[in-house]
């Protein structure tokens, strides 16, 4: 008497991952071989948004399911993606598949997969090269399969899209293998689409002044959702300014400035400081454009931070004597420093090519220059610094150039919404509701985009005569009020000044000084 074949299930044979959910069990066949016979499904999303979209995973579910149901399926395992991209194959889900693959192959495993289930083409993978090589390494037959190293299977799995019927591979079917090509080739290509017509779509929210979303808004700000637009949080605004107050005015450090105002950190202070968006203009993509929102740092005032950023980063002078990081030997052009000297605690001043503790900065091993008193070289610069004093009468200073910088921003403005417009008129043509010649409109597009380009250059030149402008705007209140006030100044005061105005100190052999101006060229001489 034969012996009674045993009734497995999934439940015997299988033990689940966290990725993995049994969604038919009624039985499983074995082959020839005693291997366990068994089905899979394969879902996948990558956003919550997709779910709104119609690609939920309860319906990609309900899709397979049904499928293998009304074809007389025994059993299904579900194996299930949820929150991760197309683009990329390595997926918790999809790998654990791979593995059943492989294991089989290996014959470290007596379970088989017979059937592959998915949806539609473009779950499994949205890249072309992804998908075929999954098929082509995984799918297939090895003797079927001719672009892949690691292919072990000897004979096809089944697979089957259950949107695209013709989606399936039978290995007494050439034609069905094409056909999975090609839809493979679809996906990847309705992927491109939207993906230009999102990027498309939030350049042009940007040209308009929109902010890009809810999301990644920037600290003094909200969202309003209805308004489609940034409003200013009053007291974070307020907090705002203090920080641009105390980092330019008080020149206190980003990290002081945190534990002040009760923030995590220096790090959110200098994202604050560099943040153009607080001036009121949107940036995407590299691109800037005038917003909706209302600003709460001036330009002028973002721009002095972003100067002062800069000339602490120049300017990273951790000693507290006046003149430090700007003197330069006449003779062999090494720079010179402070150095004590006897018993009174007087510096001198010293070339470092004649100091051989950094060879890195000698610049001749034999150079002649003098040791000068450091207290006469300091007398000597700030005598010449009251000297120029004249330089803070504005009748005195050279013209940075006009602001045009309004007429060319709202130029620009214009110019990006005429392109819009073209953008929006090719988009007609393309689904058939217009009869305009693409070529026309396509040639208008290229016209402005050269446009725009010539105008963001004038601009850029603007912003940078601008920016000279402040500066040199800055320098003049300075010398305006240096001589008066200098008897009044702290020590890191007066060391500040001096390296607000001054470039370098070049000190000769005979003990003349010669000091340059930083932005010398806008000052007009005497």
């Amino acid at each position: 008497m034969a012996a009674e074949k045993k009734n497995y299930k999934l439940t015997n044979i299988l033990e689940l991952s966290r990725y993995m959910k049994i969604a038919i069990d009624d039985s499983v066949e074995t082959d020839e071989n005693g291997n366990y016979l068994i089905n899979v499904g394969y879902l996948r999303v990558s956003t919550d948004r997709q779910a709104d979209l119609g690609y939920g995973l309860d319906l990609q579910e309900t899709a397979v399911v049904n499928y293998c149901k009304l074809n007389g399926y025994k059993n299904l395992v579900l194996f299930i993606d949820d929150g991760y991209t197309g683009t990329n194959m390595e997926r918790p889900a999809l790998q654990g598949i791979i593995s059943m693959i492989q294991d089989f192959n290996k014959e470290k495993s007596h379970i088989r997969i017979n059937t592959m289930v998915i949806p539609r083409m473009d779950r499994l993978g949205r890249t072309l090269l992804g998908t075929l090589q999954f098929i082509q390494d995984y799918i297939v037959s090895k003797k079927d399969s001719k672009n892949s190293l690691i292919n072990g299977n000897k004979e096809d799995i089944n697979f089957v899209s259950v949107a695209e019927s013709a989606i399936r591979i039978d290995k007494n079917n050439p034609q069905s293998k094409f056909l999975l090509m090609l839809f493979a080739t679809l996906a990847e290509y309705d992927r491109d689409l939207i993906v230009k017509k999102l990027k498309d779509g939030r350049k042009a929210r940007a040209a308009s002044g929109k902010w890009s979303g809810g999301g990644n808004v920037p600290y003094g700000y909200r969202y309003d959702k209805e308004l489609s637009k940034l409003i200013v949080i009053p007291e974070e605004a307020e907090k705002i300014r203090e920080i641009f107050r105390l980092y330019i005015e008080e020149k206190v450090s980003p990290q002081k400035i945190s534990d002040m105002l009760g923030f995590k950190g220096d790090r959110i202070i200098t994202q604050i400081l560099k943040r153009k968006s607080l001036t009121g203009c949107v940036i995407y993509d590299g691109e800037e454009y005038e917003g909706e929102h209302e600003a709460i740092i001036s330009l002028d005032r973002w721009q002095e931070a972003q100067d002062e950023i800069e000339k602490r980063s120049v300017h990273r002078v951790d000693s507290n004597y006046l003149l430090s990081g700007l003197l330069v030997c006449g003779e062999c052009g090494a720079k010179m420093r402070y150095q004590k000297w006897g018993k009174s605690g007087e510096c001198k001043i010293v070339c470092y090519s004649r100091q051989k503790s950094k060879p890195n900065l000698v610049k001749d091993e034999n150079c002649e220059n003098e040791l000068f008193w450091a207290y006469e070289i300091e007398e000597a610069v700030i005598g010449e610094l009251f000297r120029m004093t004249y330089l803070g009468d504005e009748d005195n200073v050279k013209s940075a150039g006009i602001n045009v910088r309004d007429s060319l921003t709202e130029e620009l403005k214009k110019a990006n919404a005429r392109l819009n417009s073209y953008y929006a008129r090719l988009d007609k043509i393309e689904n058939g509701e217009s009869e305009e010649l693409p070529d026309i409109i396509e040639e208008k597009i290229q016209e402005i985009s050269r446009q725009i380009k010539s105008i963001k250059a004038q601009l850029q030149s603007e912003d940078e005569k601008q920016k000279i402008s402040r500066k040199v705007g800055k320098a003049r209140e300075l010398f305006k009020t240096i001589k008066t006030a200098w008897e009044t100044m702290t020590d890191k005061e007066k060391q500040s000044v001096s390296q607000e105005l001054i470039d370098r100190i070049i000190i000769n052999k005979d003990g003349t000084i010669d000091v340059h101006l930083k932005l010398q060229s806008c000052f007009a001489r005497r």
